[in-house]
């Protein structure tokens, strides 16, 4: 009872409260209430606008970038959104709808999750967006230059009403409306078609927006005349003029005055628009914009993506021809434009979606005669291209007119513009990477890239000398990016030292490592070896000659004893991709299995690495022998002999490795946990992968994935200082089938007919990938018509000559008493004993020739090829699908976490480690007490924080032949794309 009467008595109060505050409070308070309704409002959408892009790969769409925002709410019965059609929700594709038709209609806040948003007169708020910028049909660009199709008109005292606008780029991309108190003439009746439960009255836009009649307020209208319910229309002929600044008076004279009619006016007036409106302009979109993490992550990811792709176009000696500036004419000691188009780093790349957008802005120069100097971070370099972003608009830049898009300087401002149009001026500059705006980066800063003359992969690979020649075990085609680990001639290191056989390629630059990394790459393992490795390596103590040992090492581990090639120092760490128990100890398990434990010895090429036995039929070196994958750091330190030697050794739960007894202990290498079981509660830091190292050589294509998560703290006391480094790696086989027989059909449109030895997992409509064919004329990319589950057609481009007879083997046999036999085989090829043939594209090359059949039936036939070794057999030509599964297709995508993109998601194998700051010498007597980027600690040390820069690479090593036989792998890796995190 007693808290009844205080309430009373409290609503009391605020009733005599209220009832006398005077008038001019009064219309504060409803200003204030409209004020704050509107506010939030705004708020909201441009939140969806940040959110856009998220938002849309959550529901499974991909590829659009941000800027767009919803559309208003038309009503339930033509919202025409299957997901969300009741009152408040945004409308989808309606009826009418097009490209460049504005919007009107009522605030979404069901959509955008505010509930019903209404002014100080109780009306909910109502919502413009320009047909620029609608979410459904989307104009392109959409970038920060894109211009709105809207206008804000004012009064002026005047019988016409003026625009608000200094500049088409302040144009409104949408404005929310408070509708204020009807006017006479406006129905706010209750809906007869559309759910009006919470905000009442209906969905005509002339009931509520103003003014009722045209020519009240000199044509301007806030609704769009002639369309259902006065809610759309094409704005891009015209823009679309609204009144959003309150009350406006027609006076008797015709003339237009902001405010209502004065008290002491005796001349008839009548207020003829009392619409309220917040404005939202790109410039506070993007502004806000720029401050997401994701989207200065997507913009430098496409930098970095146009920066290999180029860099790679100029090794390849293909040089980019920029796009052509109209009516701008170029210096004459260099080429500038746009950057020109390429499926290198086009829409269908990530980020995906991005490019088609912000093509606009970014601006290349390269050389004719005379390098450039490119000061990028503060680092000059001589390059002979450079890469410009252009940014946000700067002071005095406009880029509203076709005009205006084609001068430079509306882009590029300082050394970079002077660059760009003199002759002469050789200098570029900037930061690297796009960052949030502050006091060193302001929104029109230039973002600038080097363009090196080197490929984006520098690849060490010692000449070997073999008894077919000399071999590399590394190549990399900077005009198809592509690595190729392994020599091309993949048997022909017959005859070769065991301690020659290795081979790495490292990113030239060493990249600043930030809190980590994501990083992706599509590899291909055409021929099973010993394995190889996807290193991460300490940048300042690493150049980009080293490499480490040949067999088990894989070109991480050890030293080989090449001056010229450097053990791969510590810190560090691998994904191993072991496709070889080296098993070379003495030791066997219960089962009597070589056990393969290491051994310390000074024989380092086979003592052993405590490779796992995953599979009943676990051996030695050969195929189906327990392929793993595993993290792998950089050994056991001085608890071994030969602590340079044992880095890709892994350790054992049952009998563990030595422990480095020293304070500062490097990580150790994960242990394998025994019997492995499928989707273990703990992610593991080593797994089995059968398929990699498997006879079938369709099912030995992955996509792999590695984050890496660094934290550096820096510390009281350097010489307490440690990084965290948290790793994640998964991997996921590509769809393909071996083909076992096709041929050519003839017509005007030519066709294949493929039969594959497994399901091909193709629908009709797909487009099919065939590689690794025999002859190579098959190679190619085609749509296809499904048969059944082992069968397709493939439709060939007119005019495409029949390649000859498909050949899905070939065998090779020793014959001690006559010249050795090469076996083809090859339906229906139709060849004869004496016939030619020549065979190119195959693997391994030494079949790659000319020869004189000498024995033929129907399917096959033979030829002789006498060699001193076994060079293994051909693999069939190989069927995949060219579009990616949802799974891979997450792990491409670099810009973002996986636990966004896909969190159902398992990483395959993780690990934590715990990494000391490296200790260097002592500290100086005097200032400076260390070189640059290191600090002196308590114990009168330097130290340097670790994996403070990274480079990248791939390392792999091969075993000589022995005997008869003749080794060798050959892994092919493409499409690799790292994403830096500051």
């Amino acid at each position: 009872m007693l808290i009844a009467l205080i309430a009373l008595l409290a609503m009391g109060g605020l009733y005599f409260f209220i009832s006398n505050l005077s008038p001019e409070l009064v219309q504060a308070r409803k200003q204030q209430q409209t004020s704050d309704a509107l506010t939030q409002a705004r708020e909201a959408l441009v939140g969806y606008a940040v959110r856009f892009r998220e938002d849309q790969l959550a529901t499974g769409t991909s590829g659009l970038v941000y800027g767009y925002l919803p559309l208003p709410d038309l009503g339930s019965s033509r919202n025409n959104n299957s997901g969300c059609a009741e009152e408040g929700c945004d409308a989808a594709n309606f009826a009418g709808n097009a490209l460049n038709v504005t919007i009107i209609g009522r605030f979404p806040w069901r959509t955008l999750g505010t509930g019903p948003l209404k002014d100080a007169h109780g009306e909910c708020l109502w919502y413009a967006v320009s047909g620029s910028h609608q979410r459904i049909q989307r104009a392109s660009p959409m970038n920060w230059d894109t211009l709105s199709q809207l206008d804000i008109v004012v009064a002026n005292g005047t019988a016409a009403v003026v625009s608000a606008i200094t500049s088409a780029h302040d144009r409104p991309i949408a404005v929310v409306f408070s509708p204020g108190p009807s006017l006479t003439g406006q129905d706010r009746s209750a809906s007869a078609t559309d759910s009006v439960t919470e905000c009442g009255g209906n969905y005509v836009v002339g009931n509520y927006l103003d003014p009722v009649a045209a020519s009240d307020l000199a044509g301007i209208t806030n609704y769009l005349a002639g369309s259902t319910n006065s809610a759309s229309g094409d704005t891009s002929a015209a823009n679309k003029s609204l009144s959003a600044s309150g009350a406006v008076s027609r006076h008797s004279d015709g003339t237009l005055w902001s405010g209502n009619c004065p008290s002491n006016d005796s001349s008839a007036c009548a207020v003829v628009a009392n619409d309220t409106g917040a404005t939202i302009t790109s410039e506070l979109l993007f502004r806000t914009l720029r401050g997401s993490s994701y989207f200065r992550t997507d913009i430098n990811a496409m930098l970095e993506r146009m920066t290999n792709c180029l860099r790679d176009q100029v090794a390849a000696g293909t040089a980019f021809t920029p796009d052509a500036l109209a009516g701008f004419t170029p210096p004459t000691d260099k080429n500038v434009g746009r950057i020109p188009s390429n499926t290198c780093y086009d829409d269908t790349q990530n980020p995906l979606g991005y490019f088609s957008h912000y093509q606009d802005q970014f601006f290349v120069a390269s050389k004719i005669a005379s390098d450039f100097t490119v000061t990028v971070d503060g680092a000059a370099q001589t390059c002979p291209a450079a890469l410009v972003f252009g940014s946000q608009r700067g002071t005095g830049q406009s880029r509203s007119t076709t005009s205006e898009r084609n001068t430079p300087a509306n882009y590029l401002e300082g050394d970079n513009l002077t660059g760009f149009i003199t002759t002469g001026a050789l200098s570029f500059a900037g930061p690297s990477q796009l960052a949030q705006v502050s006091s060193s980066q302001t929104a029109s800063q230039d973002i600038v890239r080097c363009i090196p003359s080197g490929a984006a992969l520098t690849v060490v690979a010692p000449t070997v000398s073999a008894s077919a020649g000399d071999i590399q075990l590394a190549s990399y085609a900077p005009a198809t990016s592509t690595l190729t680990l392994g020599s091309a001639a993949i048997n022909s290191n017959y005859g070769a030292s065991a301690a020659e056989l290795l081979a790495c390629a490292w990113t030239p630059e060493a990249q600043a490592s930030g809190s980590g990394l994501r990083s992706y790459f599509r590899f291909r393992i055409r021929r099973v070896g010993e394995g190889f490795t996807f290193a991460v390596i300490d940048g300042d103590r690493n150049a980009a000659n080293v490499c480490g040992a040949a067999r088990q090492h894989l070109g991480y581990s050890g030293d080989s004893g090449n001056v010229l090639v450097p053990y791969i120092a510590w810190p560090k760490l691998a994904i191993e991709f072991d496709t070889a128990r080296n098993c070379y100890s003495s030791t066997f398990d219960s089962s009597g299995r070589p056990a393969c434990t290491f051994t310390e010895s000074g024989n380092t090429l086979n003592n052993g690495r405590n490779d796992p036995c995953y599979t009943s039929s676990c051996g030695g070196q050969g195929l189906d022998n327990s392929s793993h994958v595993a993290v792998v750091y950089w050994g056991y330190g001085s608890a071994l002999t030969y602590p340079l030697q044992d880095d890709n050794v892994h350790d054992q739960l049952g009998l563990p490795m030595a422990t480095d007894p020293s304070s500062r202990p490097g990580p150790r290498n994960p242990a394998p946990v025994l019997p492995y079981v499928t989707d273990p509660a703990t992610i593991p830091g080593i797994a089995p992968l059968d398929r990699m190292g498997g006879t079938t050589v369709a099912f030995r294509e992955f996509h792999a994935r590695l984050e890496l998560t660094r934290s550096f703290t820096t510390p009281v006391d350097p010489k307490d200082g440690v990084t965290s480094v948290q790793v994640k790696f998964w991997i996921e086989p590509h769809p393909a089938a071996n083909i076992s027989a096709m041929s050519y059909n003839a017509g005007s449109s030519p066709t294949l007919t493929v039969t594959t030895s497994s399901v091909h997992n193709l629908s009709t409509g797909d487009t099919v990938v065939i590689k690794d064919a025999v002859p190579t004329g098959y190679n190619g990319e085609y749509p296809i018509t499904k048969i059944d589950a082992t069968h397709f057609t493939a439709t060939l481009p007119s005019g495409k000559a029949n390649p000859g007879p498909y050949i899905s083997a070939i065998t090779w046999a020793n014959d001690s008493d006559s010249t050795d036999q090469a076996t083809v085989t090859s339906a229906n090829h139709g060849l004869s004993n004496g016939n030619s043939i020549t065979i190119s594209g195959a693997i391994p090359t030494e079949y790659n020739g000319t020869y004189t059949i000498n024995s033929a039936t129907t399917n096959s036939y033979k030829f002789g090829l006498e060699l001193n070794y076994e060079p293994g057999d051909m693999a069939p030509a190989v069927a995949a699908t060219k579009t990616l599964t949802p799974r891979a297709t997450a792990l491409a995508n670099t810009t973002r976490p996986m636990s966004e993109l896909d969190a159902t998601a398992k990483a395959y194998i993780a690990d934590t480690a715990t990494i000391y700051d490296e200790q260097k010498a002592a500290c100086a007597a005097s200032a400076p007490l260390c070189p640059n980027g290191q600090s002196c600690g308590s114990d009168n040390m330097c130290y340097r924080p670790s994996f403070r820069n990274l480079r990248l690479g791939y390392t792999l090593a091969e075993r000589a032949s022995s005997s008869g036989t003749a080794r060798g792998q050959l892994i092919e890796i493409k499409d690799r794309a790292t994403t830096w995190l500051p």
